[in-house]
């Protein structure tokens, strides 16, 4: 009997296109990668489809990266879901208020797809409250 293997769902939510299609076309051999443009829409997506991680661009129009991350972790719904956060600025409180609204890690752009790949890992195979980190680049 043969056993066929789920492939985990990914929620990419970026307003940038290019960065948007960069992610899911390096991620989407491993991952089944669902995308939204804004936060409010990510939210209903997440609602809708409940994927097994979110990924989320802080600098978006409307609700932003935080507001949404918060809103997803306030829903009874989505509340279980790791939220990752990827952040152009460089700023150490941005941590401290990433991992206040509930987010998994936070990590630095542009994130090589080797790096965001791991995290999206780790936050699956964390049990209950996710411990949150900070990822900075490797150059």
């Amino acid at each position: 009997m043969s056993t066929v293997s789920k492939r985990p769902t990914l929620l990419l939510v970026d307003d940038c296109h290019v960065e948007r299609d960069l992610y899911e076309l390096t991620l989407r051999a491993e991952f089944e990668v669902m995308t939204a443009t804004r936060g409010s829409d990510g939210l209903q997506r997440a609602i809708a489809e409940h994927p097994d991680v979110i990924v989320l661009d802080v600098m978006m129009p409307g609700w932003d990266g935080w507001e949404t991350c918060a809103k997803i972790k306030s829903h009874p719904i989505t509340a279980d879901i790791p939220v990752l956060l990827l952040t152009s600025l460089d700023d150490q409180d941005l941590s401290q208020h990433s991992f206040a609204v509930g987010a998994s890690a936070l990590l630095n752009k542009p994130c090589p797809a080797d790096q965001l790949r791991q995290c999206i890992y780790a936050a699956l195979d964390q049990p209950g409250p996710s411990r949150a980190q900070t990822v900075r680049p490797t150059n």
